[in-house]
């Protein structure tokens, strides 16, 4: 069983929250992540996943323009109802602490409903991480003007790349039991 996990990086750091997000994909039983940029995505492709989630930098609060471009291409799945019933989930940066990940990640869930999909909200236990760096929205990621060490220059840290693993892990699984 197939769960997509597509981004629209700009400079990185989506594409790194897009990686962890594929880890925790592939640590439920019998999915298999399949990682792509949007750019190299044909939406086609997406009529045999179980799940997708897909994720974007945030341009002025809005998903970036590539993810724009990769929704306009999203009519045939639509007419077709090609992707309803589906887990989905979402994902996005931004490189302020008020750059809207909050607001791209629900602008990113809009298509999903249009399509008909089920989207799976960004819970877990309430732990420090979660309540610093969680999102019910998504897995976010707010990437620093000034590198660190605990988040290099255009890496989500090491909190919110947990946080984005075990997200990836709840989708699949839900993608996995709709299946059945």
């Amino acid at each position: 069983m197939k769960v997509y996990i597509l981004h629209a990086s700009m400079y990185g750091h989506t594409e790194a929250l897009a990686n962890a997000v594929n880890e925790g994909v592939n640590q439920a039983e019998g999915v298999e992540g399949i990682l792509k940029s949007v750019e190299d995505t044909d939406p086609e492709e997406l009529r045999d996943a179980a799940g997708i989630i897909w994720g974007s930098s945030g341009y002025f609060g809005e998903p970036n323009p590539k993810m724009a471009t990769f929704f306009s291409k999203l009519g045939g799945l639509w007419v077709s109802g090609g992707l309803q019933g589906k887990a989905g989930g979402v994902f996005a940066t931004a490189s302020s602490q008020h750059g809207g990940v909050e607001n791209v990640c629900r602008a990113l869930q809009t298509p999903m409903q249009h399509h008909g999909m089920i989207l799976v909200s960004n819970t877990g236990p309430l732990n420090e991480d979660r309540v610093n760096y969680g999102n019910p929205y998504g897995a976010t990621s707010v990437i620093p003007v000034e590198s660190s060490p605990e988040a290099p220059m255009n890496e989500p840290n090491n909190s919110e790349m947990e946080l984005a693993r075990q997200y990836g892990k709840l989708v699949a699984e839900a993608a996995a039991k709709l299946a059945k």
